[in-house]
């Protein structure tokens, strides 16, 4: 008898925790995109940095489409067939992806060494463009509306950085969408690189310790693809730190941008907007510099939402293998805590090494859970033990929020497609086959990708909104989406950027769970004007435009 009492109790613990199934469907998907980190045998550092992946639309036909970042090589004759790639989204039923490889005839040439990219309309002509950022010169590839993409990267090139992650949004309310690019640390690849060993005495790739840090730019957008770097009077210029993800939200609550930058082993930036083109770095001050212990840590990837619905935006970032990754708590006035133990986001996450994240709603409760693409950057022993050529390989992981801020690592319960191992990086979240639940596209270092669609069994509600500013005419990156539904409440900005390296989806899905009542929402524009709308229909993507 109580051995039957115990398995029913097991039993309704787990069916508390929602059955998502994320397929891996890569190969039925058209995508043939291989990523090549271009490993020479010298073990030189961008080799495992890895890339990321943007989710986006580019032809305005209403669904996501994918651009994969290519690294390719590093020394040597450099071989032009390392591109950039660019799929069409053709998908027609719900669960059955069908993408089409469409970089040649959209005329892309982007044959960098690649390493992130992020979305936004930079010049207000209704077509998403792209900004890459690379190791050397970054680029900006203008959409054409037409199908093709033209390079104005005339007025970005510096070469030499080394940029990791961007991130696209309007920090002066001009109207014109900035961008934020964390660069990572001075590294030239000559006859003197440092050189590293594993534990076996082998040939390994070293940390950022012992390189030179680099500050950050910060374009400003003047207009017509004309960008002006501000590092020096935002203050950027005057750190020099390894950076590798960057998110920006109004953390403070005081209607203007921030910016936070996750740095490799250093102290984290938290860079707060005050008007006029000027910044102030109040990280340590805020709370958001190092961890609980007061340790700095080899921070990845890193996402800002409000995810305990409490009004204030909150921080959570990936980590290297035995730091954990690190949830950071608002208080609402941009002061946070520490509370990664506390959530229980610490020991489950101790032996992996985190790089692109994201808060999302897998199985559309209402609830904001976590993703991390995980992969070593140090050789794993026992990959080495079996011959692995590339020993880097990690599970990528899924925590559900079961309430109350808490989670509950769910990655077992997701299906086959999370048992391939890989080195996992860069993590692009969007609705791929507009069914109402967000899908991951996930970029492997040196391997193919990882393509999870959300095959939820849940019968969960949704409700879907793309905004458009008809005085801007492009898609308002930073508007806010307060919802209603009967008692609960729920708050979300429209954005691309966030975890590493990589862009999203720019509209936005509230799961709703399994309530069937229409919603009430409010929508803050960017430019501060207001819209509301009375008993909106579920499940269903709605647009809707700003008055002019």
């Amino acid at each position: 008898m109580k051995k039957q009492l115990l398995i029913m109790l097991t039993c309704f613990i787990v069916s508390t925790i929602t059955q998502a199934q994320f397929v891996d469907k890569i190969k039925q998907s058209g995508i043939d995109f291989m990523h090549v980190n271009g490993m020479s045998g010298k073990f030189l550092m961008p080799e495992i940095i890895g890339s990321g992946v943007a989710v986006f639309d580019y032809d305005n036909d209403g669904d996501m489409d994918i651009y994969f970042v290519q690294s390719g090589q590093l020394t040597g004759n450099k071989n032009k067939t390392f591109s950039d790639r660019l799929y069409r989204n053709d998908t027609k039923k719900p669960n059955h992806p069908v993408f089409v490889d469409v970089t040649k005839e959209a005329k892309i040439q982007s044959a960098g060494y690649g390493m992130g990219v992020v979305t936004g309309d930079l010049n207000n002509d209704g077509y998403v463009d792209l900004f890459i950022v690379n190791y050397g010169p970054n680029e900006i590839l203008m959409n054409n509306g037409d199908g093709t993409f033209t390079s104005k990267s005339q007025s970005i090139k510096k070469d030499s950085s080394w940029s990791v992650s961007a991130s696209i949004a309007d920090l002066n309310k001009d109207g014109l969408l900035d961008v934020y690019v964390a660069n990572y640390v001075n590294y030239p690849i000559g006859e003197f690189v440092k050189r590293c060993k594993a534990y076996d005495g082998s040939p390994d790739y070293c940390s950022p310790q012992g390189y030179q840090g680099q500050s950050d730019d910060l374009y400003v957008n003047k207009g017509e693809f004309n960008f002006q770097n501000i590092q020096y009077k935002a203050g950027l210029k005057k750190y020099e730190s390894p950076g590798l993800g960057v998110v920006s939200e109004d953390f403070n609550n005081d209607g203007r941008v921030d910016f936070y930058v996750a740095n490799d082993g250093v102290e984290n930036h938290f860079w707060v907007n005050k008007g006029s083109d000027e910044f102030v770095e109040l990280g340590m001050e805020s709370g958001i510099a190092v961890n609980m212990n007061g340790e700095p840590e080899a921070s990845m990837g890193v996402d800002a939402a409000d995810y305990d619905n409490d009004g204030d935006i909150d921080l959570f970032m990936t980590h290297l293998n035995r730091q954990t990754n690190t949830l950071y708590v608002n208080n609402g006035k941009g002061w946070f805590t520490d509370l990664s133990v506390m959530m229980k986001l610490g020991s489950s996450s101790y032996t992996s090494t985190g790089f692109g994240t994201l808060w999302f709603d897998y199985n559309n409760d209402g609830l904001l859970d976590l993703f991390s693409a995980n992969g070593a950057v140090a050789k794993i022993k026992a990959q080495i033990r079996k011959g692995e050529v590339f020993p880097f390989k990690q599970p990528n992981q899924i925590w559900e929020n079961i309430g109350k801020g808490k989670y509950k690592e769910v990655s077992k319960s997701q299906g086959a497609g999370f048992l391939r191992q890989s080195v996992s990086r860069g993590a692009a979240f969007g609705d791929l086959d507009n069914d109402g639940d967000l899908d991951i596209v996930v970029s492997n270092n040196n391997d193919i990708p990882h393509f999870y669609i959300n095959e939820s069994s849940n019968s969960n509600n949704w409700v879907g909104f793309k905004l458009v500013n008809s005085n801007l005419n492009r898609v308002d990156l930073g508007a806010v989406v307060t919802l209603w539904q009967g008692k609960k409440k729920y708050i979300r900005k429209v954005k691309t950027d966030g975890g590493y390296a990589s862009s999203h989806d720019d509209r936005l899905i509230f799961g709703l769970g399994d309530s069937q009542l229409k919603v009430n929402i409010s929508i803050t524009w960017s430019d501060g004007t207001t819209t509301k709308l009375e008993r909106v229909t579920i499940n269903e993507y709605h647009t809707i435009e700003s008055k002019k």
